[in-house]
């Protein structure tokens, strides 16, 4: 194991190379900064990343055009640049990333902790595809982190599938978690009597599935759930109901404080996985009573589900929520649970006649089961249109239901 300079490590990498960097809270923040700089030396590189967490410092190389960016996941830090059109957006589901973008780069940038004796270094809380990035890539490069956690289950790399070695100081990013809100609360109670004994569920990321993991750890009443996808803070009194029940929780990222990231560091409780398992819909299938639950940005009177984008800007990614609700479909007694505020925080209705034109349909009528908002439950298993539309308008704020009734 030999450790290099950043600018050494890509001094050899000419125009026209194509990288892809680790995602979440494994964002290799030392790899980019020099991926950066090194692009205003060459120009013509092209980058391909998801969710980034923090500060990656990539805007000067792509303003002079010396660095293309096409993410599958607009983060808040490129959002500006997206809008200006520096950005490129590239709707792809997290099971088709080996596929579709692995299997067209070059060069891997990935974060790990320091190998143990045997050489095994650890992705810690990031464990989706990075470890399929240094099997099939054919240039691995590695930022090593002192303080990276120790995650048990699939999220070991060995030192002989990393091609270079750079020391990186910058601590991991991290994220505050949300407390949960009145209408978060409001939407719990509704949302968690719906889930069948012996369910496992999986939450995506917010106020509102944050707020379903603090109501099911609350929950004395009734053996835990099982969970699997994405960890957060809020997450964290649950599975400590799942580990004295016994249980083990499969994750995909851990995406939060300093302190959960501390908290995962050689917890058995926390099973990494990759994409190719948990992102599977025919291995989720194979899990019983899987209930799907996940926020989005507005829902028409048909079911028709906007996610990624709000007035036709894109603000976040297809994700795994498609993998997750075809893997519910398929699962025996599973659901899929769309949970929102009814309004915006300007108070515009969530519930809408029909998105805009710009606005991309995440998720089809046809796949979803349930929409929730605080003022109640819309179930559209089997619903005709018309009779979607009354369960929809019956669950938005009362004072835009007249006009959702009123509109073709």
């Amino acid at each position: 194991m030999d450790w290099m300079e950043c600018e050494a490590a890509f001094a050899d990498l000419p125009s026209g190379t194509r990288f892809v960097a680790g995602n979440a809270s494994g964002t290799p923040h030392t790899l980019l900064a020099a991926l950066a700089a090194h692009a205003l030396r060459v120009g013509g590189l092209t980058l391909r990343c998801g969710l980034l967490l923090g500060d990656v410092n990539l805007e000067t190389a792509v303003r002079a055009g010396c660095l293309t960016v096409r993410s599958w996941h607009v983060p808040a830090t490129m959002r500006r640049l997206y809008r200006e059109g520096l950005v490129e957006y590239t709707p792809v589901r997290l099971l088709d990333i080996p596929e579709r973008v692995l299997a067209v780069s070059d060069v891997a940038l990935v974060r790990v902790g320091p190998p143990d004796a045997d050489g095994w270094c650890s992705l810690g809380p990031s464990t989706s595809y990075a470890r399929q990035a240094t099997e099939s890539v054919p240039l691995v490069i590695a930022e090593v982190t002192e303080h990276m956690p120790r995650t048990h289950g699939d999220s070991l790399v060995h030192v002989s599938r990393i091609d270079r070695f750079v020391r990186s100081a910058t601590p991991l990013p991290t994220q505050a978690p949300d407390r949960p809100d009145a209408t978060g609360r409001a939407l719990a109670a509704l949302v968690v009597p719906l889930l069948p004994a012996g369910a496992t569920v999986q939450l995506g990321i917010g106020k509102v599935p944050d707020a379903i993991a603090a109501a099911l750890a609350e929950d004395d009443a009734t053996d835990p759930p099982g969970l699997l996808g994405l960890v957060t803070d809020a997450m964290r009194p649950l599975i400590d109901r799942i580990a004295r029940a016994g249980g083990r929780v499969r994750a995909l990222e851990l995406i939060g404080s300093d302190a959960l990231l501390r908290w995962a560091h050689d917890n058995p409780v926390l099973q990494m996985a990759d994409s190719q398992e948990l992102h599977n819909p025919l291995h989720l299938a194979r899990v019983p009573n899987l209930i799907s639950i996940n926020s989005a940005i507005a829902v028409d009177v048909r079911g028709q589900v906007v996610a990624e984008s709000v007035a036709g800007a894109v603000i976040a990614g297809v994700g795994g929520s498609a993998d997750f609700a075809e893997g519910a479909h398929l699962s025996p007694g599973g659901m899929r649970i769309i949970a929102l505020s009814s309004t915006t925080r300007t108070g515009a209705s969530t519930i809408v006649a029909h998105h805009g034109r710009e606005d991309v349909v995440t998720a089809a009528h046809h796949s979803v089961d349930v929409v929730a908002t605080e003022h109640g439950l819309a179930d559209l298993r089997g619903a005709s249109v018309r009779e979607r539309r009354d369960a929809l308008i019956a669950i938005a704020t009362p004072e835009h239901r007249e006009a959702l009734r009123a509109s073709p």
